[in-house]
């Protein structure tokens, strides 16, 4: 087996050519023809200084390099030389050792002094080529190594060339992955429209109705200021999804007075520009809580500072990636607790907005409302998801419990069974409940999220001991022994729910 020589670079090379890069970026055609002479036609036709551009500046500044060695050659011709530029300089020889590949690329990019690990530059060089010059068919593959890279710009590459090539026969998710690149590169008002595009007519699914004005409110409530609901919004960098979350409470039809509380715990994509444009249209209903340190970071829950604020006889409840479709929302579900004083919320079905496939469905396929008993809640037998709740403020704190618990909703739905029932209007689709990467729950690998559950579940378990719940720590034992997870990772999490030490009980 030979031994993987380090390719040689000339030492003037690397400055040589990041210094061409910039003075191609920045179109300074004077500087370019200084540092082309300065590199020579023989050093500018070798494999390894294509290759170097090629690592430097991707396959555009390569090609053009090599232009401006060979005019001659057309756009396809200069993607080709560089492709057997960098089969001469990195594919392994016969009898080269298993990393060869890795070993040369890893010194190129310390004699470059690239900050990028020489593996994942492989595999972005060879996804770059895929994408731009391979067959239709390996593109989508090549988009998403590029994604697992957090290349979105050279992803996006992929989905568009895809789109151009199969206009009206392109999957749905080549939209959404796309919509989800632009989205990471900051551009959202592109995102949306790829977004648009890709759901069609399943678009008007997700309309929102009108928005009424401040004045139109207040005739409608008669003048009346004092809330009955509140409205509590947390959101953090969701600039592209905030506006339509506002939208969604502005077209409430509620007789019911109602404020708007918007907790942005120091957004840094321009989040708090969007509030602070609506709260000066709705200064009576919009109620922000702008934060400049992030609250979360340093152990403070955003939904239970809202709680504490709210002045509403209920409270609704709705984070800012989500958002309200149904008009009548408010008025259905207050008038009906209004009527029932045993229930203690409401909530209804909504849509399940997958946003990197661009599907949109129903979460529950039913055609009739239904009640969920005190222990049903209590147990977890379904999940009250926040943009469909409705409950009776009847606390402004949660219990201690809740410090133990991992997932806030799951600990809502089952705090809320202590307090009543739940009437469920499966029949009003009323919100829309995205799905996307940017969520904090959403990317988490499934370990992790069964171990979320275990710890919140051990929590509950806990709270209902000390409340006297005995079937609802039955039923949430159960669910504890049918989890998956080992019986050495459930012992510890029930371990840690039973110790009080972090837990002022006393005062509960």
């Amino acid at each position: 087996m030979t031994t993987t020589p380090p390719p040689f670079v000339d030492p003037q090379l690397p400055s040589l050519l990041a210094l061409l890069h910039e003075q191609f970026s920045a179109g300074d055609d004077v500087g370019q023809l200084a540092t082309l002479d300065e590199i020579g036609v023989e050093r500018r036709g070798l494999a390894r200084t294509l290759v170097g551009a090629l690592f430097l500046g991707g396959l555009d500044f390569a090609s053009r390099l090599v232009a401006c060695t060979d005019g001659a050659l057309d756009q396809d011709g200069r993607y080709l030389a560089l492709l057997d530029a960098f089969d001469k300089v990195v594919t392994a020889p016969p009898g080269a050792p298993q990393d060869h590949e890795v070993q040369v690329v890893e010194v190129l990019v310390e004699q470059f002094g690239l900050a990028v690990e020489a593996p994942a530059l492989l595999d972005t060089v060879r996804a770059e080529f895929l994408i731009t010059i391979g067959p239709l068919e390996d593109v989508p593959e090549a988009a998403l190594t590029a994604m697992r890279h957090a290349r979105w710009d050279l992803a996006l590459r992929g989905f568009a060339r895809m789109q151009h090539k199969l206009q009206q026969e392109t999957p749905r998710n080549v939209y959404g992955m796309a919509a989800m690149c632009l989205h990471k590169l900051g551009r959202y008002g592109e995102a949306e429209a790829w977004a648009q595009r890709g759901l069609g007519v399943r678009e008007a699914l997700l309309a929102i109705g009108p928005v009424h004005t401040e004045a139109e409110l207040l005739h409608r409530w008669s003048g009346r200021r004092s809330p009955v609901v509140s409205i509590i919004c947390p959101t953090y960098n969701h600039v592209r999804y905030i506006e339509s979350a506002i939208r969604g409470f502005l077209s409430q039809d509620s007789p019911y007075p109602f404020e708007i509380l918007i907790h942005d715990d120091a957004s840094t994509d321009g989040t708090q520009r969007v509030i602070r444009a609506w709260q000066e249209r709705y200064p009576t209903v919009i109620r922000p809580v702008l934060q400049s340190e992030n609250q979360y970071s340093k152990g403070v829950r955003p939904f239970e500072l809202l709680l504490a604020k709210a002045r509403g006889q209920f409270v609704a409840v709705c984070e800012g990636d989500d958002f309200w479709v149904d008009p009548g929302k408010l008025r259905k579900q207050v008038g009906f607790l209004l009527e029932h004083e045993d229930f203690s919320c409401s909530a209804h079905n909504y849509y399940h907005y997958l946003e990197t496939t661009l599907t949109v469905r129903p979460w529950f396929q039913m055609n009739r409302d239904f009640t969920l008993s005190q222990r049903q809640l209590m147990g977890l037998v379904t999940l009250l998801w926040l943009p469909t709740l409705v409950f009776r403020k009847s606390f402004s704190v949660m219990p201690p419990e809740r410090d133990m618990a991992a997932i806030g909703d799951q600990f809502l739905t089952s705090y809320l069974g202590t307090k009543g029932r739940c009437m469920y209007f499966a029949t009003m689709l009323g919100s829309v409940r995205r799905e996307n990467e940017f969520s904090i729950w959403s990317p988490l690998p499934s370990l992790q999220k069964e171990q979320m559950r275990i710890k919140t579940w051990s929590a509950l378990v806990r709270l209902h001991e000390r409340l006297g719940n005995q079937d609802a720590v039955s039923d949430l034992k159960a669910k504890i022994a049918a989890s998956p997870l080992d019986e050495a990772g459930k012992a510890a999490l029930l371990d840690t729910a039973s110790t009080t030490k972090h837990l002022n009980l006393a005062e509960a």
